[in-house]
C-alpha cells in the first residue's frame, strides 16, 4: 500500500518479484479556504477498496506493507479510530505551533535532535494546529495513516522509526519521544504510539483481514516513509543516492559507518547549514538517512501550468533544448510552489528553463548529501516525473557524472513488497527483490535517455 498525496495505490507482487495487479483510487481531499485537508476515514476506506480491486484468490496475500507521505493520521479513541480532516504537508498551517515550541526551546537543539522534523509539514505541528482551532482532537493515541490501517488488520499499535520522524518529536539519536514538546502544543491528552525497529511486522488477524484476502497470520509490517521505502523499490542500496522526481523531490542517502560521537556531529554541522536537510532512518536497517528536500517541482509545475496556454504535453515537445537557466531562478521556483505568480509568459521557453533550474537544483542536492553521508554509488533516478520527457532529457543533457533510471513503475509499493517479502522468508534482504532494472546514462547522452524512456514505456505498457 502506498498513500499518496494524490493516490492511493495498493499492487500484489510475487515470489519471482513480478507484479501481479495493481489498483489505484484517488486520495480524498477537502479543498477549503485554507488548503487542502486529507480526509483519514475516506483515505481508510479507499485502501480498503483498493485491496479488495485487486481480486486475489482468497487468502492468497501472505503479507502486507504500507508506506506514506508520513505526517497524515488520525487518534484511536475507545477503540474506534476518530474521523479527522488532517491539514495537507503542502500549506502553512501549524506555522504557530512550530514558532510556539521554538520560543520554548532553543531552536537549533530541536532542530539536532528531530533531525529537522520539527517544521510546518510535521505531524505535531498540524494536529497541535486544529487542536488550537477548536476542532475536536479525542483523548488517545496518535496513529499514522499507516499505522490506522495497521491496527484495523492486526488490532496493535505500534509506529516504525522512519515515519516516527515526521511527528517532529522524535530524538534521531536516542530513538525517544520528547514527551513535553508534544505536550506543549497543545497534544497532552494523545500519546504518540510505541515505535518499533526497521522491519517488525504483526500477524493479520479479525475479519476485515479475512475479507481483503489475507492470509491468518501473514505479517504486517509499516515499511517506512515513502521517499526512503520507494529508494528500496528502486533496488537502491546504502551506498548509493536516490533522486526521487514527483510532487517534492527528494536527495536521499545513507549516513555510512561512524562512530556515534562522529555521527552526532555531522548530522549537527549539517541540520545548522542548510534548513532544506532532514535526517530519518533507513528502512531495511535504521541507518540514518540523509534527506535533501529543498524541491518540490510538482507544485511548481502545477502552477505554471495552471497559467499556460498549452498542455504540459505541448510544453515539454516545445521547450528549447536544456541549458542552464537564464531567466528561471531560484526564488521564482520558490513562488510558483508557494502557488504565487510570476511576471512572466507561461510559454515553453520558460517551461524549459524551469525544469532545467529543477534539474541544476538536484545536482546541488547530491553534492551537499554525498560530502556528508560518505556516498559512493551512482546516484539513481525514480519517481512519476520520468513520465516527463523534457524533465527526462535535462537530467540527462545537463549530467556531470554517469546516472541510472531506474524503470520500476510504482516503487513505493514495490519498497513495501521487498520489505514484507523480507519477512515473509522470500528473500534475505530487500535489496534482493528479482525485478529492479535500471537503464545507465552517460553524461550528456539524451541516447541512453531516450533509451531509459522506452523502457519506461515498456514497463508502464507491461
Amino acid at each position: 500500500m502506498d498513500f499518496g498525496s494524490s493516490r492511493i495505490k495498493a499492487a500484489a507482487y510475487g515470489r519471482d518479484g513480478a507484479l501481479v495487479a495493481s489498483t489505484a483510487l484517488p486520495t480524498p481531499l477537502f479543498s477549503g479556504p485554507e488548503g487542502d485537508d486529507f480526509l483519514v476515514g475516506g483515505m481508510l476506506d479507499a485502501a480498503q477498496r483498493a485491496i479488495a480491486a485487486l481480486r486475489w484468490p482468497n487468502r492468497s496475500a501472505v503479507g502486507v506493507a504500507m508506506t506514506s507521505m508520513g505526517e497524515v493520521g488520525t487518534v484511536l479513541s475507545a477503540g474506534a479510530l476518530a474521523d479527522l480532516a488532517f491539514p495537507s504537508w503542502y500549506d502553512s498551517r501549524g506555522a504557530e505551533v512550530v514558532e510556539d515550541l521554538e520560543r520554548r526551546w532553543r531552536p537549533s537543539e530541536l532542530r539536532e535532535r528531530t533531525g529537522g522534523h520539527l517544521r510546518i509539514a510535521s505531524t505535531v505541528a498540524k494536529l497541535g494546529h486544529l487542536a488550537r482551532s477548536g476542532v475536536t482532537v479525542p483523548e488517545g493515541t496518535f496513529l499514522g495513516i499507516c499505522g490506522a490501517l495497521a491496527w484495523q488488520l492486526t488490532g496493535e499499535v505500534w509506529n516504525e522509526a522512519g515515519l516516527a520522524t515526521t511527528g517532529g518529536v522524535y530524538d534521531i539519536h536516542d530513538r525517544s519521544y520528547l514527551h513535553q514538546v508534544w505536550a506543549a502544543a497543545g497534544l497532552a491528552r494523545v500519546v504518540p504510539p510505541p515505535v518499533r525497529h526497521p522491519g517488525a511486522w504483526s500477524p493479520a488477524t479479525g475479519d476485515l483481514a479475512a475479507r481483503l484476502g489475507i492470509a491468518e497470520g501473514a505479517p504486517v509490517m509499516i515499511a517506512g516513509h515513502d521517499h526512503p521505502v520507494a529508494a528500496v523499490g528502486a533496488g537502491i542500496t546504502s551506498d548509493e543516492v536516490a533522486d526521487s522526481m514527483g510532487t517534492g523531490e527528494a536527495i536521499i542517502a545513507v549516513m555510512q559507518q561512524a562512530g556515534p560521537a562522529e555521527v552526532r556531529s555531522r548530522v549537527a554541522d549539517l541540520l545548522a547549514s542548510d534548513p532544506y536537510v532532514s535526517v530519518e532512518m533507513w528502512p531495511p536497517t535504521g541507518d540514518l538517512l540523509v534527506v535533501w528536500e529543498r524541491m518540490r517541482p510538482g507544485l511548481a509545475m502545477r502552477a505554471f501550468l495552471d497559467r499556460a496556454e498549452v498542455t504540459r504535453e505541448e510544453l515539454d515537445r516545445l521547450a528549447p533544448a536544456p541549458a542552464v537557466p537564464l531567466r528561471m531562478k531560484d526564488e521564482m521556483s520558490l513562488r510558483l510552489e508557494a502557488g504565487r505568480p510570476l511576471d512572466v509568459d507561461y510559454d515553453a521557453a520558460m517551461w524549459g528553463e524551469l525544469v532545467d533550474l529543477y534539474v541544476l537544483l538536484a545536482q546541488r542536492g547530491e553534492a551537499l548529501v554525498r560530502e556528508v553521508t560518505g556516498a559512493q554509488g551512482v546516484r539513481v533516478l525514480t519517481g512519476g516525473g520520468l513520465r516527463s520527457p523534457r524533465w527526462r532529457a535535462g537530467k540527462a543533457a545537463l549530467a556531470t557524472r554517469p546516472i541510472e533510471v531506474s524503470v520500476v513503475q510504482e516503487t513505493a509499493t514495490r519498497g513495501c513488497a521487498a520489505m514484507v517479502g523480507t519477512a515473509c522468508g522470500w528473500w534475505t534482504e530487500p535489496s534482493l527483490m528479482p525485478g529492479a532494472e535500471r537503464i545507465r546514462v552517460s553524461p550528456g547522452s539524451t541516447a541512453d535517455m531516450d533509451r531509459a524512456g522506452r523502457r519506461l514505456s515498456d514497463a508502464a505498457a507491461e
